[in-house]
């Protein structure tokens, strides 16, 4: 077994860093109902998805229902199967020949399959499609050896959403620099007397990398060169501990001690309360805004994380994305499974799945984003101008970390470590400094790339 496949089979265990060799050999034959060397006979395909709430499941299992009635002798076993447990699954359902031939999921479980031997690339489908129709930085997230192993379904993004009633209140205009975004986070902080300025979220699972990194993007930092694919975190060192320390000051200056240990819900409830004049999310805040607090929704917009200097343009910015990736099993399974990946692109098909969290996902095709069921949504309308930039500014560089040279199974422990966030709540808590905060993430990411 190879270092790249010890490594993602790392995943399987979340929290810490577990390797389990038993479970992480190359992929048997898929075996069962379906017996994977006939040439005829029904076909039952099993179909997972991360989306486990009902609105969303539902709307897509009706789709890959539907796509499937279209082809002869195919039916499909369709399973909603949780982050928490994802890999753990994915292990031991690839090695026992059970894989999913579809899943609907994240860039993270794409490295791990791929890195396991346990999927098909699915070039064919993007090209049958149309290449030209993707967001190209999503495609190129999910390439690896010159072959794309997931298609685009649709796109995460993160900027920084704000209350335009607290920036009026304060006299102030929208940042376009670090220094004017730390003068206007404590302009805002209690301009109400209660409402604080900007959180930064450090919740170790999940929430540290994505707050972290993207205020490294913002400086030019990154795991990985994006054109050489070399280690780069250590590149300029400076760089790095200047985006932390100016992390660390936006926390001090304007954001709720308790941050520190925020999750999703937390920091994402608070905004949708009234309780945070800005935050950096990808768009959830809206859809929680539109059920707790609907009267919130006149009053917030979003901007991109400034850059240090005025004018520069960012080296990147952290998104993510939901993509199918099909399991590896014989030409005929595969055949049928990228049949429906391929009918599941129909530009309203697309738009309906995104449509069951708007503005929080968008379009990864054109062609769905300029389609009358996308356009019409109320929610999409009324954040036209919002989704415009994020589209033209945002996604057109977005990168994941480990991912910034292309598919690595490194993101994926990322998120299944707490590592990141382990050593920015000390630095929060002031119990390290920037520079040994960033030192001691760099230690544990080039060990976690010697594992490779």
């Amino acid at each position: 077994m190879s270092r790249l496949t010890r490594s993602a089979c790392a995943l399987a265990l979340s929290g810490t860093v577990v390797l389990i060799a038993a479970a992480c050999s190359p992929p048997s034959p898929q075996v069962g109902n379906n017996n994977p060397t006939s040439e005829s006979g029904p076909i039952e395909l099993r179909f997972w998805t991360n989306l486990t709430v009902d609105a969303q499941a539902g709307v897509i299992e009706e789709q890959a229902r539907s796509c499937v009635a279209e082809l002869d002798d195919v039916s499909i076993e369709f399973e909603a199967v949780p982050f928490d447990s994802m890999y753990a699954r994915m292990v031991t359902a690839f090695r026992g020949g059970q894989g999913p031939d579809i899943m609907n999921t994240i860039e993270g479980a794409i490295s791990f399959g791929e890195a396991g031997g346990y999927l098909t690339p699915v070039d064919d489908v993007i090209d049958e499609h149309g290449r030209y129709d993707f967001i190209a930085s999503f495609l190129h997230a999910a390439t690896k050896d010159d072959h794309v192993w997931g298609v685009p379904d649709w796109a995460l993004h993160q900027e920084v959403w704000y209350r335009k009633d607290l920036f009026e209140a304060a006299g102030v205009e929208v940042p376009t620099s670090w220094d004017e975004l730390l003068d206007v986070a404590r302009a805002v902080d209690r301009v109400d007397g209660e409402t604080r300025g900007f959180a930064v979220p450090l919740g170790s699972a999940l929430v540290a990398p994505q707050t972290y990194y993207q205020f490294l993007y913002a400086n030019g930092v990154y795991t990985f060169d994006p054109d050489t694919g070399e280690y780069a975190f250590d590149r300029d060192r400076e760089a790095a501990v200047e985006a932390t320390q100016y992390m660390l000051d936006l926390y001090d200056a304007a954001s709720p001690p308790e941050a520190r240990t925020w999750g999703w819900n937390e920091f994402r409830t608070a905004f949708a309360d009234g309780d945070l004049a800005m935050v950096m999310d990808f768009g959830a805040v809206v859809g929680m805004a539109a059920e707790q607090n609907p009267d919130l929704l006149d009053e917030i917009s979003s901007f991109p994380l400034p850059t240090p200097e005025t004018g520069d343009e960012p080296g990147g910015i952290l998104g993510g994305g939901y993509y199918y990736m099909i399991g590896a099993s014989n030409p005929r399974r595969e055949a049928a499974a990228k049949d429906v990946v391929g009918c599941l692109l129909q530009p309203e098909l697309v738009a309906e799945r995104t449509n069951t969290r708007p503005v929080f996902a968008l379009p990864a095709t054109q062609s769905a984003a300029d389609s009358p069921t996308y356009r019409s949504h109320p929610m999409v309308q009324r954040f036209a101008a919002e989704i415009e930039t994020i589209r033209e500014v945002e996604l057109p560089r977005w990168y994941r970390y480990g991912m910034e040279a292309g598919l690595n199974p490194l993101a994926g422990q990322i998120e299944a470590t707490t590592f990141i966030g382990d050593h920015l709540q000390s630095a929060a808590a002031g119990r390290i400094t920037a520079a040994e905060a960033v030192d001691a993430i760099d230690a544990d990411l080039r060990r976690l790339v010697r594992q490779q």
